[in-house]
């Protein structure tokens, strides 16, 4: 494979050797190996495409939980790798596939039912589910009214063990000034409105939104080119904006 260095992290995992038997065409191979591997764990092939002398397949299996997950798996003719790929450049070849796989088409979000947070001039766009009693979504809160020249949309994803959290986001979203209201909630300070039928049902498409996505825990960024972030690392989100700006110089 042509400057291409294959590293097996250790996270590898799998090896899977097939009895030369199968090798009819080194595609053949591939393709046999691939079915022999749903045939024992389930999923669903998504994509498959040639990277140098190596079968790249993305498959999408169905987690206990009910949760749908896709992975990148390598194959020859003989073996089925599970791992990350390095280039000569110590490119991860693997998690940009991801991410590029993974990616929202940000113009989808139905950004009017979120709550529309404008510091300065608005430049940079992005798109946050969060829980009003989620600790790192406080942080997330705490840390984002300090940086500056961004919309924030707002989504409400009240988690099943934070047992308020649901009746504080129909407040929130029944409140006149949604924004304060929010940062009132995520300070446990007192909520001005009472609940409210517009609320109930607002919140409601929020929930569905994060359905659709497959969130799975809070808090989630979707940044303006597509790409999610899981959790809430200030770094980047600062490096995020900090591009834009630079960018429109």
């Amino acid at each position: 494979m042509k400057r291409t260095i294959l590293i097996l992290i250790a996270m590898v995992s799998l090896i899977i050797s097939v009895n030369s038997a199968y090798s009819e065409s080194a595609e053949g191979a591939k393709n046999q190996i691939i079915g022999k591997f749903l045939a024992v764990t389930g999923g669903k092939i998504i994509e498959s495409r040639n990277i140098g002398d190596l079968e790249e397949t993305v498959i999408e299996r169905t987690l206990p939980n009910g949760k749908k997950k896709k992975e990148i798996f390598y194959s020859t003719e003989n073996y089925l790798i599970y791992g990350s790929i390095l280039d000569a450049d110590m490119r991860n070849l693997t998690q940009e596939r991801l991410d590029e796989i993974d990616r929202i088409d940000f113009s989808t979000l139905p950004l009017n039912d979120a709550i529309a947070i404008k510091k300065g001039n608005g430049s940079k766009k992005l798109a946050m589910f969060t829980d009003v009693d989620c600790s790192f979504c406080r942080r997330a809160h705490e840390a984002l009214s300090s940086m500056n020249d961004y919309i924030l949309y707002v989504f409400l994803y009240p988690l099943d063990f934070h047992p308020k959290a649901k009746e504080k986001s129909i407040r929130v979203l029944c409140s006149e000034d949604k924004a304060k209201a929010l940062d009132d909630a995520k300070h446990d300070r007192p909520i001005s409105s009472d609940r409210c039928k517009q609320g109930e049902e607002m919140l409601a498409k929020h929930i569905l939104t994060g359905t659709v996505l497959e969130l799975t825990g809070t808090p989630l960024f979707i940044l303006e080119d597509g790409k999610k972030m899981e959790g809430f690392n200030k770094p980047l989100i600062e490096s995020y904006l900090l591009e834009k700006k630079h960018g429109g110089q």
